[in-house]
C-alpha cells in the first residue's frame, strides 16, 4: 500500500513456502483495532467432526464452490485433506503456479527458436520445468478429489526479471512490445497446453477439468488510480511509475506503456484455454474508491479494464480469430475489522455484476485483533449469500452471481497476515491444535449465515 492510502500493511512471513497473499498491499482495514465482536466460549471441535460448510454452500446450491487455499504440504497431507474435502471442494495454490515456481528458478537456460501468432520470431526457453513445483500440486489435488483455480498466468510479481529482459539476462535492457508479446504467448500457450496435456493423461476433459478457473492477470491497477485519467494502470501512476516490481511498480507496463498486454493476456487465454474454464481478471482493494493527494479509484479502474478486455479486438491467434474472454471478476477480498466494510463491498460487487460477469471470491479473509471476530464473518457472509446462484439478489443481474468462495488460508497460525504491524491477527476459520485443527466460534458464524 502506498504511503498517502488508508493503512501501511506490514507482513511477516515465516518462510518462501508460507502460504502468501496476491499482495501484501492488501489493506484489510484497522488489523490494529478491537472492533469484532469475541464471543469466547469452550465450543470447539476438530474440524473433522464440525459441520460441514460444503454441504452448507455447495450442496445447498448457493455457490458452485467454496474451499480454502492451501500450500503443497497442506494438500499432500493425508490428515489435512479430509478436512479440505469435508469443508470444500475447491482449492487454489498459494505459490505454486506463479511463474516463478512455474519456471523453479533455473541455474541457467537454453533455448530453442519460436515464432508467435503475429510472425515475430524470438527465442524462448527450450523447456519449462513442470515437474518440479507445478505437476506435484496438480498430482495432490486430483489425489484429494478437489479442483482448482489456476494462479496466475500475468502477474507484475513474482515473475522472473529476466523474462522482461534481453537474452533472459536479468543484467539487460527490457525487450520490446513485440518480443514481450512473443514471450507472453509462449508462456501462456505453454502452460495451458502443458495442463491440457495433464488432463487428458488423468481422466479429465470438457465439462470435467481439474482447473475450472484461471486468473488470467492479477493486480494491474494502481492503489492511486485516477478516476478517468489515463494514469490508472500499475505502472503509470505516481506511486508505481518507473518502480521496481518489489516497489510496486509493473515491468509489463514499463515497456508496453499501456494495457495492451493484458487485453493480449485475455486474447492468448482464451486461444489456448477450454471454452468452459473461466477466465478471470483478480484484484485487490477492489472496492477502494477515494479521493485523495491524486485519487485512489480502484474500483472505478477496475471496472475501466474490464471494459477495455470486453471490447478488445479479434485477432489471429495459432490460425484463428481470436476476441479476448473475460467471465469473472476476482474479488480477492482481503477485508479488515474497520474497513471496507460490508457496505463498501456490497457497493462493489453490484458495479462489477452490473458489467456482465461473475464474481469469484478468491482470497478471503478478515484482517482482524480479535481472536474471534464473530460479528463482521457473519455480517460479511450474509451479504455474500444473498449474491450467490439463488440468493434474494440472483435475480437482477442476468444471471451472474458470486458462483463461489476461496478461504486464503487454513489457520491462523499460518495466515500471510498473522503479524501486522507487530499486532497478532486472527484472520481464518481454524486454529491449530497438534497434528489438526479446531473451529473457531466464526467458523459458526460462516455457517450460520446459510440461514
Amino acid at each position: 500500500m502506498r504511503k498517502n492510502l488508508k493503512a501501511l500493511f506490514t507482513v511477516a512471513i515465516a518462510s518462501v513456502l508460507m502460504l502468501t497473499a496476491c499482495n501484501s498491499n492488501a489493506t484489510p482495514g484497522n488489523q490494529g483495532g478491537n472492533t469484532g465482536t469475541d464471543n469466547s466460549g469452550s465450543d470447539q471441535e476438530n474440524w473433522l467432526e464440525a459441520p460441514s460448510l460444503k454441504e452448507a454452500y455447495v450442496d445447498s446450491g448457493i455457490f458452485d464452490r467454496f474451499g480454502f487455499a492451501c500450500e503443497t504440504r497442506e494438500i499432500s497431507n493425508a490428515d489435512t485433506v479430509k478436512g479440505l474435502v469435508r469443508h470444500g471442494n475447491t482449492t487454489t495454490p498459494g505459490n505454486e503456479l506463479k511463474p516463478d515456481f512455474v519456471f523453479a528458478w533455473p541455474n541457467s537456460i537454453s533455448t530453442k527458436s519460436y515464432t508467435d501468432s503475429a510472425g515475430t520470431k524470438i527465442q524462448v526457453p527450450s523447456s519449462i520445468n513442470f515437474a518440479e513445483r507445478m505437476d506435484p500440486f496438480l498430482n495432490s489435488v486430483k489425489a484429494a478429489g478437489l479442483q482448482m483455480r489456476g494462479h496466475v498466468l500475468v502477474w507484475h510479481s513474482q515473475t522472473p526479471e529476466w523474462f522482461f529482459r534481453e537474452d533472459y539476462n536479468a543484467n539487460k535492457s527490457l525487450v520490446d512490445k513485440a518480443t514481450m508479446t512473443a514471450r507472453q504467448e509462449w508462456y501462456i500457450k505453454s502452460v495451458l497446453e502443458h495442463v491440457a496435456e495433464w488432463e487428458k493423461k488423468n481422466g479429465y476433459g470438457e465439462g470435467n477439468h481439474l482447473i475450472y478457473s484461471w486468473d488470467v492477470v492479477n493486480e494491474a491497477v494502481a492503489d492511486d488510480a485516477s478516476k478517468s485519467g489515463t494514469d490508472f494502470l500499475r505502472g503509470s501512476t505516481p506511486d508505481t511509475k518507473d518502480k521496481s516490481p518489489s516497489d510496486g511498480g509493473s515491468r509489463w507496463y514499463q515497456i508496453y506503456g499501456s494495457g495492451e498486454f493484458i487485453v493480449n493476456a485475455f486474447r492468448f487465454a482464451n486461444a489456448y484455454a477450454p471454452a468452459d474454464v473461466t477466465l478471470c481478471y483478480n484484484d485487490y482493494n477492489e472496492y477502494m474508491d477515494w479521493s485523495g493527494d491524486h485519487g485512489a479509484y480502484k474500483t472505478t479502474s477496475i471496472e475501466r479494464l474490464i471494459n477495455l478486455i470486453k471490447n478488445g479486438e479479434a485477432k489471429t491467434i495459432d490460425g484463428k480469430l481470436v476476441k479476448p474472454r473475460i467471465d469473472a471478476i476476482g474479488m480477492q477480498s482481503h477485508v479488515g475489522a474497520s474497513w471496507p466494510e460490508v457496505s463498501g463491498y456490497e457497493g462493489a460487487l453490484k458495479r462489477y455484476l452490473a458489467l456482465g460477469i461473475d464474481v469469484q471470491v478468491t482470497e478471503f479473509d478478515l484482517g482482524t485483533s480479535t481472536k474471534d471476530d464473530t460479528s463482521n464473518w457473519s455480517s460479511y457472509f450474509k451479504m455474500l449469500r444473498k449474491y450467490g446462484k439463488n440468493g434474494s439478489e440472483a435475480s437482477k443481474y442476468d444471471g451472474h452471481c458470486i458462483t463461489g468462495v476461496t478461504i486464503w488460508g487454513i489457520n491462523d497460525e499460518n495466515s500471510w497476515i498473522r503479524i501486522s504491524n507487530g499486532v497478532t491477527q486472527y484472520p481464518l476459520l481454524f486454529k491449530k491444535s497438534e497434528s489438526s485443527y479446531l473451529t473457531k466460534k466464526c467458523f459458526y458464524s460462516v455457517l450460520e449465515a446459510t440461514n
